[in-house]
C-alpha cells in the first residue's frame, strides 16, 4: 500500500499512488529507451559489415527489437533467437509468424544445459537466472522479482554442435548479470575465433547476485583473443557511480 507523505498539503492515498505510478512508467520507459538507442547505434556502425553476415545470434531477445533491426538492415541473415521468458516469447512468435530465416528457442543460455528458475522481476527486461541484488532505490524498484518461471537452460557449444553451425557472425548477450556464464558455455567456438564480433551487456557494480562484472568479462575476452571495438549505451547509477554498458568484441583487430 502507499503511504501518505507528510509534506505540509495532504495529498489523497488515490492521487498520491497514481502519481508514484506515473514516475514509475517513465523510469520504466527511460530504461527501454536508453537501451534501445544503443542498439541501434552499435548497428548503425555495422551497416556494412551486416551486408555481409549470414548468421546472427541474439541471447536474451526480451521482445525482439534487435531482431527487428538487424533485418531491417538486411534480410537474408538467418537470426538464432534466445529467450526464456513466456510472455516475452509469445510475443517473438507473434511478430516474427512465417519468417523462417528466425528460429526461436524458448530457452535460457548460461555455461551449462539443465533445468533451471528464471526469476520474473517488475521491469521485465531484467528478468534473469540470478537473484537481484539491492544496490539503488530506483533499479531495485526494476529488479525486483515478483515470480520465478522453471525454464530449461542451454550452452552455445552443444547448441551450435546439434545444429552444425560452424561459424557466427555476431552473437547479442543480454542475460541480465550472466553473460560471463554465457560466453564461458561458448568457449570452444571462442577458442578457435569462430564468432566475429559479440556484442555484450556487462555491469561495472552488482546488480544481480555473485555476477561477474565488466573487468571479469574483458579478462576472459582477452583470454580467448578477443578485444574491445566499442563501448555502447553506458548508464550511471545516481548520477556518481557507472551502472552498466554494452561491450563490442572482436578478434579481426
Amino acid at each position: 500500500k502507499c503511504k501518505l507523505p507528510v509534506i505540509g498539503k495532504i495529498y489523497t492515498n488515490r492521487v498520491y499512488c497514481m502519481i508514484r505510478k506515473i514516475l514509475g512508467l517513465i523510469k520504466t520507459k527511460i530504461f527501454r529507451q536508453e537501451g534501445n538507442a544503443g542498439i541501434d547505434s552499435f548497428l548503425t556502425d555495422m551497416k556494412s559489415e551486416l551486408e555481409n553476415f549470414s548468421t546472427v545470434f541474439d541471447i536474451g531477445a526480451y521482445q525482439g527489437h534487435f531482431v527487428s533491426q538487424v533485418l531491417k538492415a538486411e534480410t537474408k541473415i538467418k537470426i538464432h533467437v534466445f529467450e526464456p521468458f513466456q510472455e516475452s516469447f509469445s510475443i517473438l512468435q507473434s511478430s516474427f509468424k512465417g519468417q523462417q530465416n528466425v528460429i526461436l528457442n524458448k530457452v535460457a543460455v548460461s555455461n551449462t544445459s539443465k533445468r533451471s528458475y528464471l526469476n520474473v522481476n517488475s521491469f521485465k527486461e531484467t528478468n534473469s537466472l540470478l537473484d537481484s541484488a539491492s544496490i539503488d532505490h530506483a533499479i531495485d524498484a526494476l529488479t525486483k522479482t515478483e515470480s520465478i518461471q522453471a525454464v530449461d537452460v542451454i550452452c552455445l557449444d552443444e547448441y551450435c554442435h546439434k545444429n552444425e553451425i560452424l561459424e557466427i557472425d555476431l552473437i547479442k548477450i543480454d542475460t541480465q548479470g550472466n553473460s560471463y556464464n554465457v560466453l564461458l558455455g561458448l568457449s570452444g567456438m571462442l577458442q578457435l575465433k569462430k564468432v566475429k564480433y559479440l556484442y555484450v551487456e556487462a555491469e561495472f557494480v552488482e546488480i544481480y547476485k555473485d555476477e561477474k562484472l565488466f573487468s571479469e568479462i574483458e579478462l576472459l575476452m582477452r583470454d580467448f583473443g578477443y578485444q574491445i571495438v566499442k563501448l555502447y549505451n553506458i548508464n550511471y547509477i545516481d548520477q556518481k557511480r557507472l551502472g552498466w554498458c554494452d561491450v563490442l568484441f572482436s578478434s579481426q583487430i
